[in-house]
């Protein structure tokens, strides 16, 4: 089976370098193209092609709108082989994850044949904690929740900007988890997600998640970063339940008010009355 992952990989990576010849080739080509365009004195100070006179080097027939269009076509192109090229590396990723979680499995099933009954049990009893913390990791990893992955909650309350005596002092921000904390906090899991503690199959691959979230929230840049998204999404979740919560009251009230007036219509001159009568035994 290994044989196989390790063939299946090896074909991968052959297609892939297949792939960066032709991207490779497709740009010295493009690179070509602008150098005929632009030179013999074809391109002014800035690199633009010059507009007329005997400097002209585009072919006839050839405008700046066509050449833009061609350069949008290549970069589109580029586009869609760099989603390609990423798709096909998380597919390897995840085909080499498989293949050492089967391998630490199998592992794992020989350790236990060498056991007796008792061992066994606790032996099973440890890798059922360990499978739990591991697929908690890999839930919240998947998902990019960065604070999940180290299990810790980030209660960041913002207040502010405050003012004193007409001098800013800026947003006030309670309960931020320390830096420090949060090294506290990667390095005793660690200890536990550790592949060579942990005896679940695929400890590796959270652990190296677990790394990867540690590494963002432990730099200020890329911890800043993250919490604008989470702000930034967590702003647009509360405005879509804002409006759909008006939504669902304006067509409440829509419909009560079209009742009301078809009761007005039907009960004339009594529908004050009744509906008065009728609000005030209401339980």
């Amino acid at each position: 089976m290994d044989d196989d992952f390790l063939s299946e990989i090896l074909a991968e990576e052959a297609r892939h370098e297949e792939e960066a010849a032709r991207m490779e080739a497709e740009a010295r080509e493009y690179e070509a193209m602008q150098a005929r365009q632009y030179s013999d004195g074809g391109g002014n100070a800035n690199g633009k092609p010059k507009m007329g006179g005997a400097g002209r080097t585009m072919p006839k027939g050839a405008s700046g709108g066509s050449f833009s269009k061609m350069e949008e076509e290549l970069k589109k192109k580029e586009a869609e082989r760099a989603s390609i090229q990423a798709a096909k590396d998380e597919e390897l990723q995840e085909q080499e994850a498989e293949r050492i979680r089967l391998k630490r499995e199998a592992a794992f099933e020989a350790e236990l044949k060498k056991m007796n009954e008792e061992q066994k049990k606790k032996s099973l009893q440890q890798k059922k904690k360990d499978a739990k913390i591991v697929n908690r990791i890999l839930k919240a990893s998947k998902a990019g929740k960065h604070y999940s992955v180290l299990g810790i909650r980030n209660f960041e309350v913002q207040i502010g900007p405050y003012y004193v005596l007409n001098f800013s002092i800026g947003p006030l921000v309670l309960f931020r988890v320390k830096t420090k904390a949060i090294k506290r906090v990667y390095r005793n899991l660690a200890r536990i997600v550790h592949p060579d503690k942990n005896k679940d199959g695929r400890a590796e691959e959270a652990f190296h998640a677990l790394e990867q979230s540690a590494a963002i929230l432990t730099d200020d840049k890329q911890r800043q970063d993250y919490d604008k998204k989470i702000i930034a999404a967590r702003r647009r979740k509360n405005k879509y339940a804002v409006d759909s919560v008006l939504r669902v009251s304006h067509m409440a009230w829509s419909q009560t008010a079209s009742t009301l007036k078809v009761t007005k219509k039907v009960l004339g001159p009594f529908s004050t009355p009744i509906l008065v009568v009728g609000a005030l035994i209401m339980p």
